[in-house]
């Protein structure tokens, strides 16, 4: 049945009219219901920081390990020749690993991967064994990344790291350790002007990763459990700023978050 030319506006009307309601009430619920809009995805502002600084962390009980625990390898051991290719053998056969720091005192190794993207390396302490020189990988520890705030999930809100909050991260990492030495890694040069406390870290090296370059930070003899019970920041509860804060974490000139 054909329309005349008046019911083909009515309609039309009608349809302006509801569109508007429609487009009143997700106002009013918009209004109503403050949200974070990251990715396409919305968050709950009563949920979600606007800051990574102020998002909740928590690490469990330390390590008891000491030095020398990791001489022995477990049955089936991937033996080879050096500490990279077993610390790579043990992450999956992926990309080579850069040593940039042997303990051997300790049987552990500081070590950078590429995680995936050239802008995000990752860095980790490497047990291992050695036998009849050759190494065997027995675990790892003080994992973290250059950058963060990549999504392990899509529901993860993208956030923008400072220096400062990527070292937080490294520190807060270092936690398990039995042993005192504390280190991360950063894509950003001016890591090299970090002070802890007021003091500059051990040694700050340049590392090749993915055609780019990676600054890996260390300070060996620093207990960072010691230094987070000392600030009053609790491992069991607390975020990157009381990190920050307590422990007096700086990049040169950058504001901390």
């Amino acid at each position: 049945m054909q329309m005349s030319g008046r019911e083909r506006q009515g309609a039309a009307t009608v349809t302006r009219r509801r569109l508007r309601k429609a487009l009143v009430a997700v106002a009013v619920v918009a209004a109503a219901v403050p949200a974070l809009v990251v990715g396409g995805c919305v968050y709950s502002c009563a949920f979600v920081p606007s800051s990574p600084a102020d998002l909740p962390q928590s690490v469990g009980e330390r390590s008891e390990a000491v030095a020398g625990a990791a001489a022995a390898a477990p049955d089936g051991a991937g033996w080879r020749d050096t500490i990279g290719e077993a610390a790579s053998a043990d992450a999956g056969g992926g990309k080579a690993v850069e040593v940039v720091e042997d303990f051997p005192d300790a049987g552990e190794a500081l070590v950078v991967q590429p995680s995936g993207s050239p802008g995000c390396p990752a860095v980790r302490m490497v047990t291992y064994a050695r036998e009849g020189g050759r190494y065997a990988a027995t675990g790892l520890w003080g994992a973290s990344v250059a950058r963060p705030g990549e999504r392990s999930t899509p529901f993860d809100p993208l956030y923008g790291y400072t220096t400062a909050e990527v070292v937080a991260d490294a520190l807060a990492a270092c936690l398990t350790s039995g042993r005192p030495v504390a280190f991360g890694v950063s894509v950003d040069p001016a890591v090299g002007d970090l002070t802890i406390g007021g003091t500059a870290p051990t040694w700050v090296r340049e590392v090749p990763c993915d055609g780019g370059t990676c600054y890996v930070w260390c300070y060996d003899g620093m207990d960072v459990r010691a230094l987070f019970s000392a600030a009053g920041v609790d491992p069991s509860g607390f975020t990157l700023r009381q990190v920050i804060d307590g422990l007096g974490v700086r990049v040169g000139d950058e504001a901390p978050y």
